[in-house]
């Protein structure tokens, strides 16, 4: 063996050690996580693509932004009925609204084939390939597209208190050989590997009450910043926190994510502190610094309200969502995840298109050789879209007027001689 390639030999054994040692050192703060989900690769370039989820949600959630704090008027049946169709509740204005009906039928079979082949991306690549952002991205993907699967199993529904806990605690995920329930994810691997109470508004809950769903994919290279928006929406709406005689009043998910706030009442006061608006902040500094928790509302997440939508000649365009797009990525095949290298890849598989997991997107079937569906929103919807459209308009009206001090130019007569 010459010189240069004992040289060589020495630099790959440092290089490996320090990858064995950085694992490890992760690893030591993680005994609680499943040994397959331990350890990181902090300088990996590998990054996981998630076209086809991303394209549902585009096609499925619609973006309601900010709440304006309205709280919502008392829901009242139809002249001549007694029946009450739509979630009740002060907060029942607020959040994104999933379209469930896209993933009814044919389009359920396409869903949860989606589940499953994220389910097997670390068969194809151990996680610990991956930096922390990137597994984040992962887990929180894979949790939402697990719950939506699961609520479509059961759909329509419209409350889904009944279906608590069990939705969460059913093991209906095998990743590397470990059976999963959504609260495994989230117990088990997100919090103890994380301890960041930005990661439970990554965790859409399929209820009025919780965080919202994202209308894109995460991603590594931006997960934080989806995160960070997320938690800015959430703690500034009702669904989230608000002050009601002096107390701060919080959701019923603060508390299910209570291990993230060691020292629940002042961590999370903090916590709701760093992201309300200057009007809420204030409150909340003058009131009590006891917290107030179980603050829910378990109506579905539904653009109907968890109620069959139905046909009608009299349609209302700014709301028909569905038209998923026929294969993509690279290749003729789409694909539910797609494995890339980063820049500088020597080996040039970032370049290859390869694809893990292999589900063929020939159609989103019914709704996608539609393109459109013809349908008629019930009254309460109607209500949260024209709740939507005056909040848009208020905040066009508004504006934004800055003012300045503002000298005006001397004119030649009045102007004082120049220093020579």
């Amino acid at each position: 063996m010459t010189f240069k390639q004992i040289t060589h030999a020495l630099k790959l054994g440092a290089a490996a050690l320090a990858s064995v040692v950085s694992v490890s050192v992760a690893w030591a703060g993680e005994s609680g996580v499943p040994a397959p989900f331990r350890g990181d690769s902090p300088d990996s370039d590998f990054s996981i693509k998630y076209e086809d989820w991303d394209a549902m949600l585009g096609q499925t959630v619609l973006d309601t932004g900010m709440s304006d704090r309205t709280e919502a008027s008392k829901v009242r049946p139809r002249a001549g009925s007694r029946i009450i169709r739509g979630g009740g509740g002060t907060t029942r204005l607020e959040g994104n609204r999933v379209d469930f009906h896209a993933f009814l039928g044919d389009n359920l079979l396409v869903l949860r084939k989606l589940r499953d082949d994220l389910a097997k991306v670390p068969e194809l690549a151990p996680l610990n390939m991956f930096n922390r952002d990137e597994q984040l991205a992962y887990w929180l993907n894979l949790y939402n597209v697990t719950l939506v699967t699961q609520i479509a199993e059961i759909f329509p529904e419209t409350n889904l208190k009944k279906f608590y806990p069990e939705i969460w605690d059913d093991k209906v995920l095998t990743v590397s050989g470990v059976p999963l329930s959504l609260n495994d994810i989230h117990h088990k691997i997100l919090v103890p590997k994380y301890r960041d109470p930005r990661i439970m508004y990554g965790l859409f809950q399929g209820v009025v009450g919780g965080p919202n769903l994202r209308d894109e994919a995460f991603e590594g290279f931006r997960v934080w910043r989806q995160l960070e928006a997320n938690a800015n929406e959430f703690v500034n709406s009702n669904r989230g926190a608000f002050v009601r005689e002096r107390i701060l009043r919080t959701s019923y998910f603060y508390e299910v994510n209570s291990a993230l706030f060691p020292d629940f009442d002042r961590d999370l006061r903090r916590h709701i502190l760093k992201y309300a608006r200057p009007t809420f902040a204030d409150k909340i500094q003058d009131g009590s610094t006891v917290v107030g928790t179980g603050q829910s509302n378990w109506y579905i997440a539904d653009m109907f309200g968890g109620n069959r939508a139905k046909g009608s000649a009299n349609t209302n365009a700014g709301a028909l969502l569905l038209a998923f797009r026929t294969g993509g990525g690279v290749g003729s095949e789409g694909s539910s995840v797609q494995m890339a290298n980063g820049p500088g890849d020597p080996s040039g598989a970032g370049d290859s298109g390869g694809y893990a997991g292999g589900t063929k997107q020939t159609s989103w079937t019914n709704s996608i050789e539609q393109k459109m569906i013809s349908v008629r929103f019930p009254s309460h919807m109607m209500e949260y879209l024209r709740d939507i459209q005056m909040r848009k308009m208020r905040r066009v009206r508004e504006g934004k007027v800055e003012l300045e001090e503002y000298d005006p130019p001397a004119d030649d007569e009045t102007a004082e001689p120049a220093d020579n």
